[in-house]
């Protein structure tokens, strides 16, 4: 837990948004090679947090799987992350689970997501 918020996720989401080679973004910001994997669970990104990085999913196609569970995101991030999803192939697993998340938006996960992917909200 870094606490990064939404300033830090920001950041973080317009180097995804450039980097196309990105294998590992953890929480403790180290890279490995071929795990395409970005684990930040529990940094406090709240909803702008959330909305930049479903931005940065529609341009990044190397990042596979996304932690973002035990967050501060609420529906208007979750709605945005459910739009990214519709352009983004690349992602094969996201995680959402304990933040502030409707049922109904929840569904517009679910509603959204490829069958390649694996979603727990």
């Amino acid at each position: 837990n870094n606490s990064i918020g939404d300033d830090g996720a920001k950041a973080l989401a317009s180097g995804l948004k450039l980097n196309n080679t990105l294998t590992t973004l953890s929480e403790h910001l180290s890279l490995e090679e071929h795990s395409f994997r970005s684990d930040l669970h529990q940094n406090s990104i709240g909803n702008d947090g959330a909305k930049e990085f479903a931005e940065s999913l529609k341009i990044n196609h190397s990042l596979t799987y996304l932690e973002l569970s035990s967050n501060s995101i609420g529906d208007d991030g979750a709605n945005a992350l459910a739009e990214s999803l519709k352009i983004n192939q690349s992602l094969t697993s996201m995680y959402l689970g304990s933040n502030s998340i409707s049922d109904t938006v929840k569904q517009t996960l679910r509603d959204a997501k490829r069958s390649a992917l694996s979603l727990s909200v």
